[in-house]
């Protein structure tokens, strides 16, 4: 096992092991003052669960179309959440993925199974990123591998933050 593939290992335990006191509360408003400012005509977004900070909320009062993954064996499709019909990312999408940890730089940990990363990688231009991640999840550095993609920036339960 490589050195940085260790690291991420780590860090993950470590991030998952201090999610579970965590507060989900301040994603929405959050989320809801980045679409007024970069007005997307759509919205795709994971479906939260477990630790992870909170999206559901967000997802029932949406005004725009919400669109959230399916997962594959290792490939993401989208659909609309109201009605499951297949559809794909276009430009002027808004694209929230979930992140472990992150830094200033848009490095992101994920879980480790690369399905966003893959997906950064083929995304169409005109389609801003933005990782959701606990405030504390914020870091100095996070290790990164080649395939790892950059997000264009973060929302926390305090902050919006432009990256890249």
């Amino acid at each position: 096992m490589s050195e940085i593939v260790a690291a991420k290992s780590a860090l993950r335990t470590e991030i998952l092991a201090a999610r579970k006191l965590k507060n989900t509360s301040g994603f929405t408003a959050n989320i809801q003052k980045l679409i007024s400012e970069l007005n997307p005509q759509r919205v795709a977004v994971y479906s939260s669960f477990g630790t992870e900070p909170d999206t559901q909320e967000f997802i029932q009062e949406s005004e725009l179309p919400v669109i959230t993954p399916v997962t594959h064996e290792n490939h993401l499709s989208w659909v609309f959440h109201d009605t499951k019909k297949e559809t794909t990312l276009t430009p002027g999408d808004l694209l929230l993925i979930p992140a472990l940890a992150i830094d200033n730089s848009g490095n992101r940990l994920g879980r480790g199974k690369g399905y966003f990363d893959r997906e950064l990688k083929r995304l169409p231009s005109g389609i801003k990123v933005y990782a959701i991640v606990y405030e504390s999840e914020v870091l100095e550095e996070v290790p990164t591998e080649d395939h790892d993609h950059p997000v264009d920036g973060l929302i926390t339960e305090v902050a919006i933050r432009n990256l890249n």
